[in-house]
């Protein structure tokens, strides 16, 4: 062989070992840095998982998960309004509530271990999501509290709500001439309900009632159901304002009893337990944390599911599909999907604060 073709072919051999070289010095480098073999993401919290409530440990982590939230609120929301509150970040006394909440967490997740494991940072992260610790959120549907329990669901877990008792609708409770407004409510809610089910049996959907429309006109002729359909369109708006003003004076009823009121002082907490327990936390977490933990067993675990049947109901989160019905969906309301992308986020925030 000659010298040229000689010299030609080391360096094709040379360039033909250098990847293997480079590939063989880093699996060298790495042999020394321990490798991550667990996912990065779990949505099965699987049964044999052990949350960190037992023994001694139990107050640590209370401890650390406390820091860790504090820190993930402090890091984002400094200098800015907290959402629910509607007040500056330093208005706020989040610690005592973040401590308090975390320690009713710890207890609730072990005493409800037997149901199924949950974590106590995405309890931490779905209260945030539901009422960023603000105990005297009130929503427009009358959840109530930190945990946002709905009065069925509270009164599933033995809990008093504002006006199920006599005595709420007179003094010294005040605003009395509205406690009897979730009363109108949900009679004016059914009347709605059920006109707009026939009004949409005598006109069908929109598109139907648009198309029937527009094929009569372009005949000439006259649309039979128009009379009632409008009579019944009428009526359901007629409702639909009735159920708007119930609704705002129920709540208006609600906020004025809370008003000014403190969970901390030991003279308002009893009123409160009188009046309305889903604002205390030692009463409604327990009862957010035994809802977790009976979604997940019935989700067989799946996260996502257990945290959109907290939001949207556990049996929108069916989907009759063979293997995948046990563990359940997310169902496709726009509110749910940003609710468990909201809590997926702050879980993460706040796990990776944890020291």
């Amino acid at each position: 062989m000659d010298p040229a073709r000689r010299k030609a072919m080391k360096a094709l051999i040379a360039s033909a070992l250098l990847p293997l070289a480079g590939a063989l010095s880093a699996r060298t480098a790495q042999a020394s840095v321990p490798l991550r073999t667990e996912p990065p993401v779990n949505v099965i919290i699987p049964t044999e998982y052990a949350p960190p409530v037992q023994g001694e440990s139990a107050a640590l982590y209370a401890r650390r998960l406390s820091r860790a939230m504090l820190d993930f609120a402090d890091a984002h929301f400094r200098g800015r309004k907290l959402p629910i509150w509607k007040r500056p970040y330093a208005e706020v006394d989040l610690e005592k509530r973040v401590v308090n909440a975390c320690h009713w967490i710890v207890q609730g997740v072990r005493e409800n271990e037997h149901i199924y494991p949950v974590d106590p940072a995405w309890v931490v992260a779905q209260i945030t999501a539901e009422s960023f610790f603000c105990e005297f959120a009130v929503s427009r549907a009358f959840a109530v509290g930190p945990c946002q329990l709905m009065p069925e669901t509270a009164h599933d877990y033995k809990m008093l709500c504002a006006g199920d008792l006599p005595e709420h609708r007179r003094a010294p409770y005040r605003r009395t001439e509205w406690a009897r407004e979730i009363d109108s409510y949900r009679a004016l809610r059914e009347k709605w309900k059920s006109t707009r089910a026939e009004m949409r049996k005598v006109g069908g959907d929109r598109d139907t009632l648009l198309i029937t429309a527009l094929q009569a006109a372009k005949s000439g002729k006259r649309l039979p159901m128009a009379e009632k359909y409008l009579q019944l369109h009428a009526r359901v708006q007629e409702f639909d304002a009735q159920v708007k003003d119930a609704r705002q004076k129920f709540r208006a009823y609600i906020e004025e009893n809370l008003a000014g009121r403190d969970i901390f002082d030991e003279k308002d907490a009893q009123f409160l337990m009188g009046f309305d327990q889903r604002v205390m936390y030692r009463t409604s977490i327990p009862a957010m944390v035994r809802m977790i933990a009976k979604n997940l067993k019935a989700r067989n675990g799946n996260i996502m599911a257990a945290t959109a049947g907290y939001n949207a109901g556990l049996g929108n989160t069916s989907t009759g599909e063979l293997i995948y019905d046990r563990y359940g969906r997310v169902p496709t309301f726009g509110e749910t999907i940003t609710y468990v992308n909201r809590v997926f986020i702050n879980h993460h925030e706040i796990v990776k604060r944890m020291v």
